[in-house]
């Protein structure tokens, strides 16, 4: 079966990665990036082919958003399954460029780089059986992969999960700023902020209770937790998230357009 790159960014080569340690053989996999240099690259570091199989059977569609429209995917005939990941780029987009009406739509992000993921997925009418068996054949082997009931799900998925590891990452930097101001050096204020976020994260998943059991028993009345909840609640923390939310959700919807 071939199989199909255009264009290689990270996450797509971590796919790679995944594809050549299971059962596809390197010789089936072509990839076209948007320079010569790179290509070269990838060909001699996963020994595959550097050029366009216009019959391959899957073709993943690995371009940032804002390139798009400097692809061409003409040449694919009309029974290949096309799988992207982009945000933003719609299904109906993606048909005004292709012959085919296959299209598996999906949201990985960074956190696969580390094996530890949830893959959201859509799939359009004319995907069939066997072709998501393969869909889920390849990315099932590291990751979890669910099933989106339709394609505005993507949106809200983009808004509540693509985009949250910039949301973590950024309240882990106002925790090491905060340490700054306390005097603390440069490597301890780094080993409090990224371990306070790492370790109650690592408990969440190992633990039976959920959130709030997790969250009451840290939080003592009178003790200075709960003042900080209060301080929290006081200044709209909850309501400030939602908000973002939402409007990183109606920004997605405003880029399919």
């Amino acid at each position: 079966m071939e199989i199909q790159f255009i264009w290689c960014g990270k996450m797509w080569s971590i796919v790679l990665e995944n594809l050549l340690q299971s059962w596809i053989n390197s010789n089936t996999i072509y990839v076209k990036t948007n320079s010569s240099n790179s290509e070269n690259i990838l060909s001699k570091k996963y020994n595959i082919n550097s050029w366009i199989n216009n019959l391959s059977k899957i073709v993943f569609i690995c371009v940032k958003p804002i390139h798009f429209n400097e692809i061409d995917l003409s040449m694919f005939w009309e029974k290949t399954l096309f799988i992207s990941i982009m945000a933003w780029i719609s299904i109906n987009t993606i048909f005004s460029k292709i012959k085919s009406q296959k299209i598996i739509r999906c949201m990985p992000n960074t956190p696969m780089s580390v094996w530890k993921w949830v893959i959201w997925y859509f799939w359009t009418n004319d995907v069939n059986n066997n072709d998501n068996i393969f869909f889920e054949k390849i990315f099932s082997i590291s990751w979890k992969i669910i099933e989106l009931r339709n394609e505005d799900e993507i949106d809200k998925i983009t808004a509540l999960s693509w985009s949250w590891p910039a949301y973590f990452f950024y309240m882990t930097e106002i925790i090491k700023n905060k340490a700054l101001e306390f005097w603390f050096s440069e490597i301890d204020s780094t080993i409090i902020a990224n371990n306070t976020f790492m370790w109650a994260a690592n408990l969440l998943d190992k633990s039976n209770l959920n959130t709030l059991e997790l969250r009451k028993n840290i939080t003592s009345k009178w003790w200075t937790t709960q003042k900080a909840i209060e301080t929290f609640e006081k200044n709209n923390f909850n309501l400030n998230i939602y908000d973002a939310i939402e409007s990183a959700y109606i920004k997605a919807k405003e880029l399919n357009k």
